[in-house]
């Protein structure tokens, strides 16, 4: 259904490279979106703050990290228009064929789906370990770390996020860039992203590993790093998605020319 370009293990390396490369062509515009993305995980921080429920935090950043490329797409067009010759603009993204939008938003309500699981499971687990009572965030860190129902929670926790990270990485990887750069359905976008995670799992594991690096690196310095580490994955993404270069079987779409 979809043909995928088979690559080499270390092209993750390159596509870090050319990807700062391209965010440093367009430091305003890339850095902007990142700063987007930062202010909204600051906003949520502040609303879990004023409900008094700031220990909720790293559930509720780390499972926004979910839908991240959804916010990616913007960064995705400034890479696309910078290919095509043309000076990137802030509302590039608008430019967008409708049709191509309609497919994003369907994928993006996938990956939302895998953000309210994740939050569900989150309520679950910390309910279950702490036996329903609420933590102030100090308490809550010598719990975590001191009591043994806090380290299972850590560990389970950490297994089962990784867990829903990773599903998510495998049908957004290619199929968000391929949505925005081809007029392909939503469906044959993320056949091609999972195709790729299913043919080349050392090469995909080795870049959500780095991704998940780089958005920990980010997250960690108050959030405000994700406006560098955010803007310059997502170039990177792109990067990636024109090695693979997929594109639709001309056979499995009956265009085979007889």
């Amino acid at each position: 259904m979809v043909i995928v370009q088979r690559l080499r293990r270390d092209a993750p390396w390159k596509w870090l490279k050319d990807g700062f490369a391209d965010m440093m062509a367009t430091p305003l515009l890339s850095l902007g979106y990142g700063l987007m993305f930062v202010l909204v995980g600051l906003a949520i921080t502040v609303g879990l703050w004023w409900l008094d429920m700031l220990a909720l935090t790293p559930v509720l950043v780390g499972g926004f990290a979910l839908v991240a490329p959804s916010f990616a797409v913007g960064i995705y067009r400034i890479s696309q228009v910078r290919e095509s010759g043309e000076t990137p603009r802030l509302l590039d993204f608008w430019r967008i064929p409708g049709m191509r939008i309609g497919q994003l938003a369907l994928l993006s309500v996938l990956l939302l789906v895998f953000f309210m699981a994740w939050s569900r499971l989150a309520q679950f687990l910390y309910a279950g370990f702490s036996h329903g009572s609420y933590l102030p965030p100090s308490e809550f860190l010598t719990f975590v770390f001191n009591e043994p129902a806090g380290l299972t929670l850590l560990v389970v926790g950490t297994i089962i996020g990784a867990v829903l990270g990773f599903a998510a990485f495998t049908v957004s990887a290619l199929s968000f860039p391929m949505l925005a750069d081809q007029d392909v359905d939503a469906v044959t976008a993320l056949v091609a992203s999972v195709k790729t995670v299913i043919q080349q799992p050392f090469l995909m594991v080795t870049w959500a590993w780095l991704i998940a690096f780089f958005v920990a690196v980010g997250g960690a310095f108050f959030l405000i790093g994700l406006a560098v580490t955010f803007p310059w994955i997502a170039h990177a993404s792109w990067r990636a998605y024109k090695d693979f270069d997929p594109k639709p079987d001309p056979r499995a779409m009956g265009w085979v020319e007889t």
